[in-house]
């Protein structure tokens, strides 16, 4: 294997040695038209109490907003501007069958909004442009007016729809009519992953007060939003309002689970099977962003489940600064099968204004066969990554192994992708060697040819070979695998998770880590259904290495080998050899055999022994 020397993360593997793996940073290729359903992110209700509104615009008068571009951003903008309309594009309502999105603004005001239709501009164009109010808002009156300082917290509050690829949203206020800006990102990956759709419509509420500096607001405020894309989809926006801020407000911008790092790899685990009876439990962590417009000093973060309730140290957290916070002592997920719902909340000793938005749930099961690090909601795909068209990937996620367990099969999830039919795959797993010093071949599952009714659900595929023992201590990585082709099969990923923790194979066996990773959603499986013997005998047969280059070795163990036939898709014998008494191995070229997949049939003593053998000349 040719390995990229970065140092980019360590791991602590179970003997409390630690090893550096050594992996290119890649990104994600992905296909805007990836098609399957996706939750959006969790939103405050629109009915929901705000404070005083100093301000609000929906549109209606088109010469309130001034449209504009950025030329030499980055990216320079070349086509797609803003423009405010009062019915969705044709272009972008024939494609919402296909892709679930909204195809109308369903705001309180209906009428006119705001959109930018990245899709229209084509994949040519990119966009760096924005749309503001034309006349300055006189914030500072408004205040006074109501009685309320020059400083008081404000919130821009608006509703929005939309369908993101890799696009970027960006709210931007300025308090001095325009001269400079602060910008704020919506939508992040965090909360919008690849190929999401909103709701109809989502509204969000942003925190704006850092645009004054620790000073006061003027009469010369102004409100842009600013898209930043290159064929991706469309943001529309309406019902714009400036508010007075809660002045207690926590919100979470991100939550996360893992096993404790003092102890264990600290990986986030969402099914975790029987057998795992020294399974550590689940530690839980959240990013905590002040929302409000009070200092808070007295912010905890709490989880609860069954039998359980944790609550963090004590943060102090200043208007707009966020911070995380951890529970450390961990949930103990039951010994018997089911599912355990972990509910997350902070507490800032006050009454908190908006409490929708720092409330989450987390489901952990325990699965009868079934261990796994994906929270069953697929929010994206991979099929590639960057500079990889077209060839061969391996992608999965490593994981711990706490008590001896047998693997039968290892499941995966697929994509409703209709090109995918036909086409094989098969999971590979590997585990860290510690006197290698980096991740070794352990096994496979047979190669499996994708059917219409697998498309945009999880597969099982018996392990090759029969089941396969993994050890208290292990640390493997479980991986998805594809071949070549201009379909590439695209595998399901779930929630986001830890940098350096979601690895795998280019097509020349280059081993990379992804960046902002999302958890892969493949699991392993002890299920006893898929433990199928060989033979009468427990003959086992290995073809090696598979895929093959060059030289295929067959070995056979168990019984004596009589009779070895290759067999291409076709039917035709490719390759056929009488073995003598005795011989257990053989080893032959490949170098005439077109690249595919082939059938292996092994005659033993025993009986027959079929394999899948795929070769890559």
């Amino acid at each position: 294997m040719k390995k990229v020397y970065l140092g980019l993360f360590t791991l602590v593997v179970a003997t409390s040695a630690s090893a550096q793996f050594n992996n290119s940073i890649v990104s994600i290729k992905q296909s805007r038209f990836d098609n399957f359903n996706v939750k959006a992110k969790k939103v405050s209700p629109a009915a929901k109490s705000e404070g005083d509104v100093v301000w609000a615009n929906n549109f209606t008068t088109a010469a309130d907003w001034t449209m504009g571009t950025n030329p030499t951003g980055t990216p320079p903008h070349t086509a797609g501007p803003w423009n405010i309309v009062n019915v969705m594009p044709a272009t972008l309502v024939s494609q919402a069958p296909t892709y679930g999105f909204p195809t109308s603004m369903a705001s309180a005001s209906g009428g006119n909004f705001a959109l930018i239709d990245s899709d229209a501009a084509g994949g040519s164009a990119t966009q760096n442009a924005w749309i503001q109010n034309t006349t300055n808002i006189a914030m500072a009156d408004s205040l006074t007016a109501n009685g309320s300082p020059l400083n008081t917290a404000i919130y821009l509050k608006f509703t929005e729809i939309y369908r993101h690829f890799q696009d970027k949203n960006f709210v931007q206020i300025s308090n001095d009519g325009g001269t400079t800006w602060t910008t704020i990102a919506v939508n992040p990956v965090s909360e919008v992953p690849v190929n999401t759709n909103s709701a109809n419509p989502e509204t969000e509420i942003v925190n704006i007060t850092a645009a004054i500096g620790g000073g006061n607001w003027s009469n010369n405020v102004k409100v842009r939003f600013l898209y930043n894309g290159n064929w991706d989809w469309f943001w529309a926006i309406d019902d714009v309002q400036l508010i007075e801020a809660y002045a207690n407000d926590a919100k979470f911008t991100n939550v996360y689970q893992a096993t404790d790092i003092t102890t264990t790899q600290g990986l986030d685990y969402y099914r975790v099977p029987v057998s795992q009876t020294a399974f550590p439990g689940i530690t839980f962590g959240a990013d905590v962003l002040n929302n409000g417009g009070a200092s808070q000093s007295n912010v905890t973060f709490k989880a609860t489940g069954p039998s359980y309730s944790q609550t963090s140290a004590v943060s102090i957290i200043a208007s707009g600064a966020m911070d995380s916070l951890e529970i450390t002592t961990p949930f103990m997920v039951p010994a018997g099968a089911g599912s355990s719902t972990i509910n997350l909340t902070t507490d800032l000793g006050v009454t908190d204004g908006d409490p929708s938005n720092n409330q989450r749930t987390m489901t952990i099961v325990r699965d009868p066969y079934l261990y796994g690090r994906d929270d069953n909601t697929i929010t994206g795909s991979i099929a590639q990554v960057s500079s990889q068209n077209d060839v061969e990937l391996k992608i999965g996620n490593v994981m711990e192994i706490f008590s001896n367990m047998t693997l039968t099969g290892i499941q995966v999830r697929l994509v409703n992708q209709p090109l995918a039919v036909g086409q094989e795959i098969n999971c590979v797993i590997e585990k860290f060697d510690v006197g290698a010093d980096d991740f070794v071949y352990l096994g496979e599952t047979e190669f499996h040819a994708i059917t219409t009714p697998e498309l945009g659900t999880f597969i099982t595929i018996p392990m090759e070979g029969g089941d396969l023992p993994l050890n208290a201590g292990d640390v493997i990585l479980v991986m998805a695998h594809h071949l070549d082709g201009a379909d590439e099969v695209a595998f399901g990923y779930a929630q986001p998770t830890a940098e350096g923790t979601v690895l795998g194979y280019t097509a020349n066996d280059e081993r990379f880590q992804l960046t902002t990773p999302n958890a892969i959603m493949i699991r392993l499986s002890e299920d006893p259904s898929l433990s199928v013997a060989e033979n009468a005998a427990n003959v086992n047969v290995a073809v090696y290495p598979n895929p093959v280059v060059g030289e295929a070795t067959i070995e056979v163990n168990g019984a004596v080998a009589s009779t070895i036939t290759v067999v291409d898709l076709a039917g035709k014998v490719v390759y056929s050899s009488n073995v003598a008494e005795g011989t257990s191995k053989v080893s032959f070229s490949t170098t005439n055999f077109s690249a595919g997949v082939y059938t292996v049939n092994v005659a033993t003593s025993a009986g027959t022994v079929t394999k899948k053998m795929v070769v890559k000349n």
